[in-house]
């Protein structure tokens, strides 16, 4: 009896997940000592993003020379200019990014190069290249770190199907092909289970189950995962989704795996195994009663042997560990992971925490750790620094964490300190006292705000969840929670922020009214729907919350250092933030010690300058500047979900076309700057004056040629192109004044 887990793509690349681990461990403490693991997501991202691969894509859009067509035409609409962007940008990075990337990668993975911010800051915008170029071969497909969407809905069962069938759009079915599939073959598995954790990952992992089926039809395919606990039972309802798979674990995964293992090794049907919905002989789909997950204390350290460590796009290893399931608290009225990851609350005991700890760093030589956990619970917050520093660990750690004014005391900070906690994230959300009591929180703002100062003052990195457009939310109390963390801002590094949802399993869903939701919208045919858009009755319009929310991100992005530009994936790739602060040692090192960015030295007026080498141009009939400033626009009163906002297709798209002006042809040059990796756009007359620097002429030089009365509108652009890297000085010489 061999069992296949799978970890299919999409999610990021920077470390492990921890599901499939946690299952395999239970799985052979239980003696199925034959299970193994495959983390096809970052298997998917190294073939992808090689040499080989990349240099065929760049070949393939420009065989079909479909930017020329566009950029002849008499004027680019929503949809052209979308397309526009991302073949311009492809076409111009390809050959530089199909050269770079072997080094690129190599960053990412070597600690000596990994902690040399300018190193690591060109290798992560190669990368975003990459990604890009991959996304404009199979656009409008999209792929990033972050994130893969296609032009098919999530929340539709039949879309999904059609996206994982799509030989033109879906880059994964080629990679399974080449890649996947011929291990599975060599493997022979009896069981296969496909962890679906995001919405990005339904279509290709779709598409690896049709596969499998197409090679195999007797084996049998469960899919588990958190995202089947929101749309499991909605995709039970299309009883030929069976025809690929042949079961669904909804919930917790242990308990049922193992009594479907057993199953499939003694030949048996699935009949009496709770928490799983399956296709009986005669083609009806059962759903099983619901149990009770296992006691997490019953559970084996997670078994991380077998993944490809050295794929991961990460110097260090950060060992993901459950030490809790569950939310203690359980109450806020937005929030449902406290319904669907469980039920119920479940603490890991310390003893078991530091056993779990000990034997993984021991194991992995491991000395950093996320505890990914919705809340670190009180008992936990004043006995595990305790128990960690009794135990003699030297380790660096960081989960979230909830605003608890009595527990997070000074001293209980200092212990957290000592023990290694380097970041805690909390839950903020707004700065309105009767926002967070129709939230139910059990927070307010100033309590809640002198936890942050308290955490931040005895040295550990805080990040907090803010959310815009709760319903009844007025202006007026969001510009509220904005001057309270500008006027609070030395006291935390990132804020994570967005526009409420309405999620379908929540309490608001439940009780509309009692939450001043006047209608709630259901798309059409999208029977997967878990998000829903709104009518608020008070308060702020949804348009409102979106232009709310988008000019908050601008401010703080402004004010905050490690949103700003060229901290670049640090906000988004957590991991990478983590390990920095964990080796700089603290906030202040990080930001003003050895790992800062370096400033760049101030341009005088004086100061010979010449054009950086290592420049790649593409000249453009169309303004790319331009392009991205209308889809930007476009898009300012869209509310949707991000994991539905990341590809825009159907109505939405339709709604854009209809309703953004078309833009008209304004010659531009579009410009990478090798050394960087940053993209540039340049007017024809801006691109003149920046070659007629060659080491030669100063600014007052430059000035010299225009009229006194432009010179405010020319120094700020020959500011923007040194700040930017184009410009750059000659030896540092600068001529007599």
């Amino acid at each position: 009896m061999k069992t296949l887990l799978i970890f299919p793509p999409q999610g990021h690349f920077t470390q492990p997940y921890l599901a499939l681990p946690s299952l395999k461990a239970y799985l052979k403490q239980e003696g199925f000592s034959d299970t193994h693991i495959m983390d096809a997501n970052i298997e998917a991202y190294e073939w992808m993003l090689s040499p080989k691969q990349l240099q065929r894509y760049g070949d393939e859009l420009r065989h079909q020379d479909r930017l020329r067509h566009l950029d002849g035409k008499a004027y680019l609409d929503y949809a052209e200019m979308l397309e526009h962007r991302a073949l311009s940008q492809a076409e111009l990075a390809s050959e530089w990014v199909v050269e770079n990337i072997e080094e690129a990668k190599s960053v990412m993975r070597e600690e000596q190069k990994f902690y040399d911010r300018e190193q690591y800051t060109w290798a992560a915008r190669c990368m975003e290249q990459a990604m890009a170029l991959v996304s404009a071969r199979f656009f409008p497909t999209q792929l990033s770190a972050h994130g893969f969407s296609m032009r098919y809905s999530l929340q539709s069962s039949s879309q999904i199907l059609q996206g994982s069938q799509d030989e033109k759009e879906n880059p994964y079915l080629e990679f399974f092909r080449e890649v996947t599939m011929p291990k599975i073959r060599q493997m022979k598995p009896n069981l296969i289970g496909i962890s679906l954790t995001y919405g990005s990952q339904a279509i290709p992992a779709f598409s690896l189950a049709r596969m499998i089926k197409m090679w195999n039809p007797k084996v049998h395919i469960v899919f588990g995962g958190g995202l089947l606990a929101y749309i499991g039972h909605k995709l039970a309802r299309r009883a030929d989704v069976f025809d690929l798979i042949d079961s669904m674990v909804l919930m917790e995964g242990e308990g049922p795996m193992l009594s479907i293992a057993k199953a499939v090794r003694d030949g048996c049907n699935l009949a009496g195994i709770p928490n799983v919905i399956y296709r009986d002989p005669s083609g009806v789909v059962l759903v099983a009663e619901e149990k009770e997950p296992l006691s997490i204390n019953s559970l084996p350290t997670p078994d991380f042997e077998g993944l490809p460590f050295p794929l991961y796009f990460s110097p260090e290893f950060i060992v993901p560990l459950s030490i809790t399931r569950g939310c203690y608290w359980g109450k806020c009225v937005f929030c449902t992971l406290h319904e669907v990851i469980g039920p119920g609350y479940r603490g890991r005991s310390i003893e078991k925490v530091i056993e779990d700890i000990q034997f993984l760093q021991d194991k992995w030589k491991a000395k950093r750790f996320y505890f990914p956990i919705e809340d670190l619970p009180p008992n936990m917050v004043k006995r595990l620094p305790q128990a960690i520093l009794d135990a003699g660990l030297s380790i660096d750690w960081w989960c979230d964490a909830k605003l608890e004014p009595e527990v997070f005391t000074e001293e209980t900070c200092r212990k957290l300190v000592e023990s290694g906690c380097k970041r805690l994230a909390f839950g903020y959300e707004s700065a309105s006292g009767r926002v967070l009591d129709l939230m139910c929180k059990g927070s307010q703002p100033e309590p809640g705000m002198e936890v942050i100062r308290r955490v931040h003052d005895a040295g550990i990195s805080v990040t907090l969840y803010v959310m815009v457009g709760f319903p009844t939310e007025t202006e007026e109390e969001a510009d509220l929670t904005l001057q309270t963390l500008l006027q609070n801002r030395a006291y935390f590094e990132e804020a994570s922020m967005r526009v409420f949802y309405l999620d379908y399993k929540s309490e608001a869903f439940r009780r509309p009214k009692d939450f001043g939701i006047e209608e709630i919208y259901y798309e059409e045919g999208m029977d997967l729907q878990v998000y829903h858009d709104f009518r608020p009755s008070i308060g702020m319009s949804r348009a409102q919350a979106r232009k709310k929310y988008l000019n908050m991100l601008a401010s703080l992005k402004s004010y905050l250092p490690v949103f700003q530009n060229r901290n670049l994936l640090y906000h988004e790739l957590k991991s990478h933030y983590f390990l920095y602060l964990a080796r700089a040692g603290s906030v202040p090192a990080l930001l003003h010690g050895p790992f800062a960015i370096k400033k760049k030295q101030t341009l005088g007026e004086n100061h010979l300058l010449r054009k950086s080498e290592d420049l790649l141009m593409m000249g453009l009939r169309f303004d790319r500047g331009a392009i991205d400033q209308a889809l930007e626009e476009a898009t300012d009163n869209l509310t949707l979900p991000r994991y539905q906002f990341d590809l825009i297709a159907g109505k939405e798209l339709q709604r854009l076309q209809n309703a953004t002006e078309p833009i008209n042809p304004l010659a531009s040059v579009l410009v990478l700057h090798g050394q960087t990796g940053e993209m540039s756009c340049l007017s024809p007359e801006g691109k003149e004056l920046l070659d007629s620097f060659r080491g030669t002429r100063c600014i007052q030089d430059v000035l010299a040629e225009f009229s006194p009365e432009v010179h405010h509108q020319v120094l700020p652009f020959l500011n923007e192109l040194y700040q930017s890297g184009l410009l750059t000085l000659e030896n540092n010489v600068a001529v007599s004044a």
